[in-house]
């Protein structure tokens, strides 16, 4: 018959000591400081993740204030008052948990008991465990309580999610937050707990307790608990790994290797055999992510390696950071991530796991689709440009002199009014534009045009929405023109409100005055293209100069003409 004496580990080993708490010293040596001083608070807040020490804090807390040979920083664990706390006897001291007791009913039944003198020591104390599972209606009936409670109560409020609580609760509170357990933290604990039981261990085991509990005690007590149940007298990595449902670092690493060797195969065959031993996808491609961002760490900040707690920094793992630069881990990491958030949703996660292998597994080149929209828009784009100067180099071109020049804005239909100039003395204005420019000039104000469109958006949102759409095209001294795509983009550009918050933002960023021209931008080509002297009537080009121009018009159709560098240089 089994015993029923038996104690799981994580209450065995729950502090009893404020000194005993460990990886919360903020938390403490605050709490020793205030006892010992005698500022003792009428409500105090703990917050932070699952099994950090909040309730034990509490509990310690309260031995504290009500230890007979107090009240001290630190509890004697020994008298009766002590005793009894610890044991949950004790009247005076009650522990709520609010996920069950979370009604106004209960908050009020406590608010009229409140007022009682406590019958075996100096405080009565509450403790509330999961505050935040109070209603609404249960946390107005506790307000005025906890704001003017009496003399000889205590509240102490815990909770994991401290942002559920309404401010004016935490207002009234004294506030401490509890930080997850540092890897040495944990990792000390379970040595002296398996030390002093004289139970043998691997040190590759308490790491992978460690990695698992990810920042809670009591998570790494209960692990610890349940490995030596499952492996007897000796503590061994593959019994964690297994309760864990984790995969083994080296597992891990091989399957990197193969991805870093372009070997998918080999990685697959990794992989498969970590399913085929019951590891679940999800899981496994959690500890792919982990590896790669140990690796990256390991390659940009090596000091961070020594305190996460993953990282062996053994010959395998340095190899192979040593074999992949930043740009490819990083790679690798957006890749994990994307399929990892993909996960959720599917019905098959091995399948996208798979996925994901082959992809790191092979170039880019190789597997596609994974590349940004931008690029592979990019890629086809110079894709059909190669094939209409294929076409161009391939097809006669008849060689005929040009028509006279036409007068600007004659023969436009009604539909391309917008791309001519309003009038002569508008377009006449316009081609001083020409002359006043400078290459200088516009290379400045792109470079400035992003903080330019930052502080107009800062400003006011919706004069940048108009904007974003125009780009600038020419620049001097005094002006900047920007030409739009679209022509209501442009007309709202030029109300005057607007365009007076665009210019002082200009003025702003570039060190001086200047105005603000806005043209719409195939009016601005037309502009630039008249502006070279054109041939005479009688004059003819030649065949080859014919198809150049033929190829720079393809040229600056698909890619703008800010992007086109003619060269003469072949």
């Amino acid at each position: 018959m089994l015993g029923v004496s038996y104690r799981a580990l994580y209450r065995v080993w729950r502090p009893q000591r404020f000194a005993e708490l460990v990886g919360q010293e903020h938390v403490t040596q605050t709490l020793m400081n205030a006892l010992r001083e005698g500022h003792l608070s009428h409500a105090y807040l703990f917050n932070g993740p699952r099994g950090t020490g909040k309730t034990s804090a509490a509990k310690i807390l309260a031995k504290a204030v009500n230890c007979e040979r107090g009240p001290s920083p630190e509890p004697c664990n020994e008298c009766e008052a002590c005793r009894r706390i610890t044991e949950g006897t004790l009247m005076d001291v009650v522990e709520i948990d609010a996920a069950s007791n979370r009604g106004v009913d209960e908050i009020r039944d406590l608010r009229d008991k409140v007022k009682y003198a406590p019958t075996e020591v100096r405080y009565k104390v509450y403790i509330i465990d999961e505050v935040h599972m109070l209603t609404t209606e249960a946390f107005n009936a506790l307000l005025k309580t906890l704001e003017e409670p009496p003399a000889h109560v205590v509240f102490i409020l815990a909770t994991t999610e401290p942002h559920k609580l309404p401010p004016t609760i935490i207002s009234r509170c004294q506030r401490f937050s509890f930080r997850r357990i540092s890897f040495e933290h944990i990792i000390g604990r379970l040595r002296v707990i398996l030390e002093s039981g004289q139970i043998d261990y691997e040190e590759r085991a308490l790491f992978a307790i460690a990695r698992a509990a990810d920042g809670g005690m009591r998570d790494a007590l209960s692990l610890l608990d349940q490995a030596l149940a499952f492996g007897g007298d000796r503590l061994d990595e593959s019994v964690v790994l297994a309760i864990t449902g984790s995969a083994s670092q080296d597992a891990v690493y091989r399957i990197l290797q193969g991805v870093a060797r372009l070997d998918a195969a080999s990685a697959l065959n990794e992989l498969d055999e970590c399913v085929m031993n019951g590891l679940e996808p999800e899981k496994l491609i959690q500890d792919l992510t982990h590896a790669c961002r140990d690796l990256l760490l390991f390659k940009t900040a090596p000091q961070l390696t020594e305190k996460n707690g993953r990282w062996t920094g053994e010959g395998d793992a340095v190899r192979l950071a040593e074999s992949l630069p930043v740009s490819r881990l990083t790679e690798m990491l957006d890749v994990l991530v994307h399929h990892q958030q993909q996960m959720k949703w599917t019905p098959h996660p091995r399948i996208l796991l798979e996925m994901a292998i082959v992809r790191l597994a092979h170039s880019q080149e190789d597997v596609g689709g994974f590349e940004p929209d931008a690029v592979r828009e990019l890629k086809e784009r110079v894709r059909r440009l190669e094939q209409e100067i294929e076409k161009l180099k391939q097809s006669p071109v008849a060689v005929s002199s040009p028509p006279p020049s036409a007068p600007p804005g004659a023969g436009f239909s009604s539909k391309e009014e917008e791309r001519r100039p309003s009038s002569a003395k508008s377009l006449a204005v316009r081609k001083e534009w020409l002359g006043q420019l400078s290459s200088e000039g516009l290379a400045e104000v792109r470079r400035a045009w992003p903080e330019i469109l930052g502080r107009v958006k800062e400003e006011k949102i919706t004069v940048h929405a108009w904007l974003i759409d125009g780009e600038p095209v020419g620049a001097a001294q005094d002006k900047v023109i920007v030409a739009f795509k679209s022509k209501i983009h442009r007309e709202t550009t030029e109300k005057e409100a607007n365009k007076a918050l665009i210019q002082q933002v200009m003025t702003q960023v570039l060190g001086r005055p200047v105005t603000l021209h806005t043209i719409m931008l195939p009016e601005w080509n037309e502009l630039r293209a008249a502006a070279p002297a054109q041939p005479s009537p009688g004059e003819t080009q030649p065949v080859q100069q014919v198809r150049e121009d033929d190829v720079v018009k393809k040229a600056i159709d698909f890619f703008g003409e800010n992007l086109v560098e003619i060269s003469d240089q072949l």
